[in-house]
């Protein structure tokens, strides 16, 4: 089939690859520029999944791990602190990941598709736009919230003292502040915050005097779940990933829920010569059922209207969701610091 794909982030990538690996004609549409194309975000996931994904694909993810975390530094209000275990949450080269799965593939860079598209001319274009979700409808629930972040540089920086994963609950969970490590002294600083704040950038910057920044990249967080994120597909249009809310709504994480999104297309394309949109719908929907869980309780948290007597069910279910899925996030999901954590915010 000829295919084309928008877009070559995480999930434009991995499809491309996996497609044209089946023999079928791929060709990828990208709007940046090649020379500053980036893959944006904290560069931070569970290799417990990425090692899977990556074996799909031919590579060996020990070659990409930047930083192994061993805990996870949560700072919250009140002077509050929590520490987190993790087991398998690292930081990795997601930039050369992505390069190296489209070093085969014709890319189309400085390319914005838009309605003009030639739709016709494929059997399927797969909006892997993200963020952007250039191709589809917008939803009429969709939930975005501003954010920004540096990668810096400077061996000697660091706000924690082991130079460890470490981040910034802010009050009423209306966004949080991150300390990514990776390499040689580097690494990423930055802040989703629905009332654009962004504290502790800021501080980070006067603590750290001689830190360099080598990048500032600006980038609002997708927090709506794919329930949200509807339609999925019109007419020979399928979203594939964080176009369509792959992404958890407590952290804005995208990267693994959007290569799960794309491991439910490729059975589904898999199946028959007509792709089932409605079995793609329904699968993309009870794989990401809990998202939607987590989205309630973070936006009632937002507003001021959670309630741990009230919500005890709804915060059960999603605790008992997380920790079936404590591997994919890459550390320990414990019932009494997430109660923890849900008061002190």
């Amino acid at each position: 089939m000829k295919i084309a794909i928008a877009g070559a982030g995480v999930a434009g990538s991995y499809l491309g690859f996996m497609l044209q690996k089946l023999g079928h004609d791929v060709t990828i549409f990208e709007s940046s520029k090649q020379k500053t194309h980036w893959a944006v975000c904290a560069w931070g996931a569970s290799r417990n999944i990425l090692e899977k994904f990556s074996r799909d694909v031919g590579l060996n993810f020990n070659d990409y791990i930047f930083h192994v975390g061993k805990k996870l530094r949560m700072e919250l209000p009140n002077n509050k602190e929590e520490y987190l275990e993790l087991i398998g949450l690292v930081t990795y080269n997601k930039q050369k990941w992505e390069y190296d799965l489209l070093k085969e593939l014709p890319v189309n860079y400085d390319f914005k598709c838009s309605s003009s598209f030639p739709f016709m001319d494929y059997d399927y274009v797969l909006d892997c736009t993200g963020l952007h979700r250039s191709l589809l409808p917008k939803s009429t629930t969709d939930f975005i919230i501003p954010a920004y972040e540096y990668l810096i540089e400077n061996p000697a920086a660091t706000t924690s003292n082991d130079n460890e994963f470490y981040v910034i609950g802010y009050k009423g969970a209306r966004g949080y502040f991150w300390y990514f490590p990776i390499d040689k002294g580097r690494a990423f600083v930055g802040a989703g915050d629905i009332d654009r704040k962004y504290y502790g950038i800021k501080e980070f910057f006067h603590n750290n005097p001689s830190v360099k920044i080598i990048k500032k990249i600006g980038r609002p967080i997708r927090l709506a779940p794919p329930k949200r994120m509807e339609p999925f597909f019109n007419n020979n249009i399928i979203g594939v990933g964080e176009s369509i809310g792959c992404v958890f709504p407590m952290l804005g994480e995208g990267i693994i829920p959007s290569l799960l999104c794309c491991e439910i297309f490729l059975n589904v394309f898999a199946k028959s010569k007509n792709f089932d949109f409605k079995l793609y719908r329904n699968l993309v929907l009870k794989k990401f059922n809990y998202y939607d869980d987590v989205y309630k309780i973070v936006r009632l948290k937002m507003e001021g209207k959670l309630s741990t007597i009230k919500h005890f069910p709804l915060m059960m279910k999603m605790y008992s969701s997380m920790k079936k899925d404590e591997k994919r996030f890459g550390f320990e999901i414990n019932l009494d610091k997430m109660n923890r954590l849900v008061n002190a915010l």
